[in-house]
C-alpha cells in the first residue's frame, strides 16, 4: 500500500495525529539526549535554599574543613558556628558547612556529592552524611528542586529504590509517576525556565531568610520557620502520645515498624551508600585532597525511621565511620518533648545540644589512637545486622 492509498483510506486527523505523536517523541529523545550528553554545568538559580547555600560555597570552598550533607534531620539539626566552637573547645580548630537538603534521599545526596566534590575544595577533610533512605515520593514533581536531580541514572537509581521499598502497590505506582515526571520535565529542558519569573525574586521556602541562612552557615532552625509553632501544636495535640510510644518501644528494643524490613546485601541502597562512601575517598585520586566520609544516623528512632540500610553497610565494611545516635537509652535527653520540634526533629535547644554532643565524639574519634575501635563503641551491637544473619534469611 502506497502512501497516496494511505491518505485515501486514513483520514487526515489520524495522519496528523501519528505525526504529531512523532515529532513529540523526537523532540522528547533529541532534548534528552542534549542535556544527558551536554549537561549544564551552571546551577540554576531558582532552586531556593539549594541554590543560595551552593552558590556561596561554590564561593568560600576553600574555607571549610567539614560539610555536613543530609536531608532536613541534617538541615535543621546541626549548627556549625556550635560545632566549631566545640572542636575549638576540645583543641580542634574547625570550619564547617550545613548543606542540608529538604527531604533529600541518598539518590539526591549523591546528585548534590558529586557538584560539591566537582568544586575541589582545597581543605575540605571531613563529610557527615545522613542518608534518608525511604523517602523516595516527590510531592512537587514539577518544581525546579526535584527536576533538577532526575538525570537518567538518578532516576533509575530512585526507581530501584522504589521497587525494593516496604511501600504499597498504590504508593509504589505514584512514586514512579512522580519521579517520571520530574525526569520528563529535565529531559525536556523544562526545570532550567520552571518557575523563572521567580528567578530575581524570594525563591526560598517560607520564613528562611537568605541572610540568615548564610549568617548560620547553612543551618536553619525549625523554631524560625513562619509555621514553626503551629507544627509544635500539631505534634503535642496529635502526636505526642504516638511519639511517647514509639520512644518507649525503642528503649526496651522493639526498632521495628509495620512492615519494615532489612535490606538484602545486594539492594540498590546497599550499593547507592557504597558508591557515596568510595566517591569520596576516591577524591584524593581525582582532586587531590584526602576527604574522609563520617556517616551519621541523627537522634532519630527507629521505629520511625528505617537505618538497618546504613548500619548493614557499615558492618560488611562498606563504610567504615559510623556515627549513630538513635539509642534513646544512651543520648536520652535527645529526645526529651521540650527538644524536639516534632517526631523527627530536633528544636534549635536539641539542635545546640545534639551538635555539641557530636563534635565531642568526633574530637575523641580524632584523638582516638584506634578509629575501628572508637567506631564500633559508637554504634550499638544489637543495631547491627550480621552478614552471617543475611545469608542465614
Amino acid at each position: 500500500m502506497n502512501i497516496d492509498i494511505l491518505k485515501k483510506v486514513v483520514p487526515k486527523p489520524v495522519v496528523m495525529f501519528f505525526y504529531s505523536i512523532i515529532f513529540l517523541l523526537a523532540l522528547i529523545l533529541t532534548s534528552g539526549f542534549i542535556n544527558t550528553v551536554l549537561p549544564s554545568s551552571v546551577t540554576p538559580q531558582n532552586l531556593g535554599d539549594i541554590s543560595t547555600k551552593f552558590q556561596y560555597f561554590a564561593e568560600h570552598k576553600d574555607d571549610y574543613d567539614v560539610i555536613f550533607l543530609g536531608p532536613s534531620t541534617t538541615y535543621q539539626g546541626v549548627i556549625p558556628k556550635v560545632f566549631d566552637e566545640t572542636m575549638t573547645s576540645n583543641g580542634k580548630s574547625i570550619k564547617s558547612f550545613n548543606f542540608g537538603i529538604m527531604a533529600a534521599n541518598a539518590v539526591e545526596m549523591d546528585f548534590y556529592l558529586q557538584k560539591i566534590l566537582a568544586l575541589k575544595p582545597a581543605n575540605l577533610k571531613w563529610i557527615f552524611l545522613d542518608c534518608l533512605v525511604d523517602f523516595f515520593m516527590e510531592e512537587a514533581p514539577t518544581a525546579a528542586k526535584n527536576v533538577y536531580w532526575h538525570t537518567p541514572v538518578k532516576t533509575i537509581e530512585n526507581f530501584q529504590l522504589i521497587s525494593e521499598s516496604t511501600s504499597t502497590l498504590k504508593e509504589k505506582i505514584s512514586g514512579f509517576y512522580a519521579n517520571s515526571v520530574s525526569f520528563l520535565y529535565r529531559s525536556l529542558g523544562i526545570g532550567y525556565f520552571s518557575n523563572f519569573w521567580q528567578q530575581k525574586s524570594e525563591v526560598l521556602p517560607k520564613g528562611i531568610s537568605a541572610e540568615k541562612l548564610i549568617q548560620e552557615a547553612g543551618y536553619y532552625a525549625m523554631d524560625w520557620l513562619e509555621n514553626s509553632a503551629k507544627r509544635r501544636e500539631i505534634f503535642i495535640s496529635n502526636y505526642l502520645e504516638s511519639y511517647e510510644e514509639q520512644l518507649k518501644q525503642s528503649k526496651s528494643g522493639a526498632f521495628f515498624r509495620g512492615n519494615i524490613s532489612t535490606y538484602p546485601l545486594n539492594s540498590s541502597i546497599i550499593k547507592i551508600i557504597q558508591k557515596i562512601a568510595s566517591r569520596i575517598e576516591s577524591q584524593e585520586e581525582i582532586g587531590q585532597i584526602k576527604v574522609k566520609p563520617i556517616f551519621l544516623i541523627p537522634p532519630v528512632l527507629n521505629t520511625d525511621f528505617n537505618n538497618s540500610a546504613i548500619t548493614t553497610a557499615y558492618n560488611i565494611g562498606y563504610i567504615s565511620t559510623l556515627f549513630a545516635f538513635n539509642k534513646p537509652n544512651t543520648f536520652t535527653t535527645l529526645y526529651e518533648v521540650n527538644r524536639r520540634a516534632d517526631g523527627r526533629h530536633l528544636n534549635q535547644q536539641g539542635a545546640q545540644e545534639f551538635t555539641r554532643i557530636l563534635a565531642a565524639e568526633f574530637a575523641k574519634y580524632l584523638n582516638s589512637s584506634s578509629n575501628d575501635l572508637y567506631n564500633q563503641s559508637l554504634v550499638s551491637k544489637s543495631q547491627l545486622i550480621t552478614e552471617k544473619s543475611y545469608n542465614q534469611t
